[in-house]
């Protein structure tokens, strides 16, 4: 992976550290937030990225025409967890996942406050700060889930408390952090054994998706499938020991009790 890009998201991550008390502006969706500091972040990683790859395509979290193609894209996400961040929760990631045909070929994440740069190429593994990640062993009853809200989708309101209230039973307990690349980077680490949303973007599950499957796990849409890159999907991710059942399960959650609802 070129080590430019770690260079990049490291300067990154001070410019996201910097503001101190950033404006927030309202995106229109439930509980849904931009500040000036993810407008400034992306701006600043857009402009880097483009001068190190010239012919390469940009798909980000506050650009408006995101179109993915089989060139080499930049999925980004400048801030995740905003609402962690600008409430100083310190709980917030930079995201940037390459894909070429379709198909993440390395990423970075930082995580700015931890100082934790999580690293990926395609076949090289996963890493933390230049140690190699495992994803966990751990079984189905004694699984910690990362779970993400959906908090900006009220259709999904209902299949979110369902699916908590079916999965505690049957898992070790859920975890919720508020940002699904958090989610993603604990699963490669083995911090977590899964981690599940029932609609997530792009930008939010790009870099981790490869972050997981180079550290040993496996990535899906939900209902079944892979990881596609175009648009939102029902996201999880786990260890394998535990990706059948986990899947299972969320399926038939859906199916019991909202069964109409689009994700």
């Amino acid at each position: 992976m070129p080590q430019r890009l770690n260079e990049v998201i490291r300067r990154a991550g001070k410019l996201m550290v910097e503001y101190q008390s950033p404006k927030v502006f309202d995106k229109g969706n439930h509980a849904d937030f931009v500040t000036e500091a993810d407008i400034a972040v992306q701006d600043y990683l857009l402009g880097e990225l483009s001068r190190l790859f010239p012919t390469a395509k940009f798909f980000a979290e506050e650009k408006d025409d995101n179109v993915l193609t089989d060139d080499l894209t930049f999925i980004v996400d400048p801030i995740d967890g905003t609402t962690n961040y600008f409430r100083r929760r310190r709980c917030s990631m930079i995201s940037i996942g390459a894909v070429e045909n379709r198909r993440p070929v390395f990423c970075a994440m930082l995580d700015p406050y931890h100082n934790e740069l999580f690293t990926a190429q395609q076949g090289k593994g996963a890493f933390c700060n230049g140690e190699r990640l495992h994803v966990s062993d751990t079984p189905l009853e004694h699984a910690i889930v990362s779970f993400g809200t959906a908090p900006y989708y009220s259709e999904l309101f209902e299949l979110t408390a369902r699916t908590v209230g079916e999965m505690l039973p049957r898992i070790a307990d859920i975890r919720r952090s508020g940002s699904a690349c958090i989610d993603l980077t604990d699963t490669a680490a083995g911090r977590s054994d899964a981690m599940v949303e029932w609609r997530l973007q792009p930008w939010d599950y790009c870099a981790g998706t490869l972050l997981v499957q180079e550290a040993g796990g496996r990535c899906g849409n939900i209902m079944g499938g892979d990881v596609t890159f175009e648009q939102r999907i029902p996201f999880m991710a786990a260890n394998p020991r535990i990706f059948d059942a986990v899947q299972a399960m969320l399926q038939e959650i859906r199916r019991t009790h909202t069964p109409d609802v689009i994700l």
